[in-house]
Formats: structure tokens, C-alpha cells, sequence
């Protein structure tokens, strides 16, 4: 194929994912209006909310660590998480003056606290050492930070520079882009993240992950998501199609065969059952037979004794 023909083949496949995303996206945002989610109380842009707002250096200081609590933990532990640090005091000083083993105990309750408690550490030592305590506002410079990604880089710049540069993406994300095909099975969120930003319109890029976030975690779950109860793109979800409606058919295909099945054996135990009365039935009138044969010889023993009793008697 030659490279024009590949350049075409390519837009062709660009456009076509735009315009499912720009019809999905429409149906998303109208089932999250009727579907509150976690994200929307206790998600990381009210994280940030509860960040210092007089001091700008340490709001971006903040606000990057909460980040950096949030993978893999729910939204309302990072929420605690994330307030408890503050009441303490969440600033460079005392994360630098606090051990590491201390930083562990406090934020015990998200997940791979240990690696994050090390990495917050970090954080604090090269903001010190190489930034005068002020965060980069640049999405090359924050991601080159220990425990900072594409997804916490780009959030960071959205919720504490009011600079949106991207489509953060998460795992909720991931798995909805994938499972709707609005990209060509992404391995991982990165990698998502970029293919996205070639289909989905700018003016969607800072709310995209709010209501994305939210439509994962209460419709479109990992486990067992809700797709007949309450998703309304079901008949344009490959995902749905593929697995949730091929086991429904494969079900009752094989109900129905365990029905005709069970039809069989109880025809079978009909028949076996007639056939034991039907043998029974024989056996019985056999036998009636037989008892019948032994009371006509019986009496013809008896008229032959009596008759030559009575020769006898002469």
C-alpha cells in the first residue's frame, strides 16, 4: 500500500472514531446528569479545592501531592487522605522533616502508600533543591518528577495552573475508549491518552474526565457493569455486543438444550416406566394364567377321586 493510500486509510479510521465519540460522548453526558458518582463530591478537583488558595506555591505543592495519592485508591480515601495531610500541615518544611516511615502511617490507606510516601519525599527535596519550592508549569518538566505521570501531570496543570494542555486519562477512561472503540486497543493509559486527543473536539478536553470518571464507576464498571440497567449505548457498544450479549445467547442456548435435555430423560423415564407396567401387566395376567391352569386341574383330580371312590362303593 502505498503512503497516500495509508495516509487516507488513517483519516478515514480518525474521522470515523470522531464522529462515534461526538455521539457516544452526548449520550454519556445526558445519562451522568441523571447518575451522580463519587467523583463528583469527593473527586481530585475538590482535592484541590480544599488546598491553601492564599499561597500559590503552596496550593501547586499541594494539590501535586494529592495527585499523586490518587492512583489506584478510590476518590474518597484520597479525599481523607488528602485533608488529613493538610490538618497536619502539608508543606515542603515538614514533609521534609517528617521520616518516611512517619509519611507511611498517615497515608496507610491508599494503595502502594509505601512507593508514594518515597516519592512525596522526593517531590519535596527537588522542589527545594532545584525549584526554590515552586512547581513547574510545564507538562515536559512535572512529568520528569518520581511518581508523576501523563494522567497527574495534565490534571495537575488543568486543577492548579488552569492550563489544559490534554485528555488526562485514567483507568476508568481507558477501559470506556477501548470497550466503545474510540481507539484501536490501547494497551495502556498513555498511549489512550494521546489517541484520544486526535478524535475529541478542545472544548471537551477540560471536562472529559469528570464525567468519563464518573460514567466508569457507576454504569460502566469494571466488574459486572450495568449495561442493560441503566446504559443507553448498548446498541452501538462493540463491547456489549461481543461479551454481554453473545453470554446472554450462549445462556439460553443452553438452557434451552438442558431443557430438551431433561424433556429427553423424562420422555425416556415415560417410556421406562410404561415398559416396566406393560412387563407387570403381563406378569400378572401370567400369573393369573398359570392360577387359573391350577384350579382346573384341581378339579378334575377331584371329579376323578370321587368318581372312583364311587366304582369302589359298587
Amino acid at each position: 500500500m502505498e503512503e497516500n493510500e495509508l495516509e487516507s486509510e488513517e483519516e478515514k479510521d480518525i474521522l470515523e472514531r470522531k464522529e462515534k465519540f461526538e455521539k457516544d460522548f452526548q449520550k454519556i453526558k445526558e445519562m451522568r446528569k441523571e447518575t451522580p458518582a463519587v467523583v463528583d463530591t469527593q473527586g481530585l478537583s475538590l482535592c484541590i479545592q480544599v488546598c491553601d488558595k492564599t499561597d500559590r506555591k503552596l496550593m501547586k505543592f499541594q494539590g501535586l501531592v494529592s495527585l499523586m495519592l490518587s492512583p489506584q485508591t478510590k476518590d474518597n480515601i484520597t479525599y481523607e487522605t488528602t485533608q488529613k495531610l493538610i490538618e497536619y500541615g502539608l508543606n515542603i518544611d515538614n514533609i521534609l522533616k517528617i521520616s518516611e516511615e512517619e509519611l507511611v502511617e498517615m497515608i496507610f490507606k491508599v494503595s502502594f502508600h509505601n512507593v508514594k510516601a518515597k516519592n512525596i519525599k522526593k517531590l519535596a527535596e527537588k522542589l527545594r533543591e532545584e525549584y526554590d519550592d515552586d512547581a513547574p508549569e510545564t507538562l515536559e518538566e512535572i512529568v520528569k518528577f518520581p511518581g508523576i505521570g501523563r494522567k497527574i501531570g495534565l490534571l495537575y496543570l488543568k486543577e492548579c495552573c488552569q492550563q489544559v494542555e490534554g485528555v488526562a486519562v485514567d483507568t476508568h477512561i481507558h477501559k470506556i475508549a477501548n470497550r466503545l472503540k474510540w481507539v484501536n486497543n490501547t494497551k495502556d493509559p498513555n498511549k489512550t491518552s494521546i489517541e484520544l486527543e486526535k478524535i475529541v473536539d478542545k472544548k471537551y478536553w477540560e471536562s472529559i474526565n469528570g464525567i468519563l470518571v464518573g460514567f466508569g464507576q457507576e454504569i460502566c464498571k469494571s466488574v459486572k457493569p450495568l449495561c442493560d440497567i441503566s446504559c443507553t449505548l448498548c446498541d452501538d457498544c462493540p463491547y456489549y455486543k461481543e461479551n454481554i450479549q453473545k453470554k446472554k445467547k450462549g445462556n439460553k442456548e443452553k438452557s434451552k438444550s438442558k431443557e430438551k435435555s431433561k424433556s429427553k430423560e423424562k420422555s425416556k423415564s415415560k417410556e421406562k416406566s410404561k415398559s416396566k407396567e406393560k412387563s407387570k401387566s403381563k406378569e400378572k395376567s401370567k400369573d393369573k394364567e398359570k392360577k387359573g391352569k391350577n384350579k382346573k386341574t384341581k378339579k378334575i383330580r377331584k371329579k376323578k377321586i370321587t368318581y372312583e371312590s364311587d366304582e369302589e362303593s359298587d
